[in-house]
C-alpha cells in the first residue's frame, strides 16, 4: 500500500523542482494573507481614530 501512495504523491506533485514551487507559492500567498490581516486589524482597533485623523487633515 504505501507504494501506492508515494505513486500518487509523484503524479501530484511530480519533481522537487515542481514541489518547491508550490511551496513558494504557498508562502508567497500566506504571506499576503498575513499582510492583509495587519492592516485589517489596524482598522478595527484604530479605525475611528485614522478616519477622525484623515477628516481634520482634509
Amino acid at each position: 500500500m504505501p507504494n501506492l501512495l508515494e505513486r500518487k504523491a509523484e503524479e501530484w506533485f511530480g519533481t522537487p523542482e515542481k514541489k518547491a514551487r508550490m511551496l513558494q507559492w504557498l508562502v508567497y500567498i500566506s504571506n499576503l494573507y498575513v499582510i492583509l490581516g495587519v492592516f485589517v486589524l489596524i482598522y478595527v482597533l484604530y479605525g475611528d481614530h485614522l478616519i477622525a485623523l484623515w477628516n481634520s487633515l482634509r
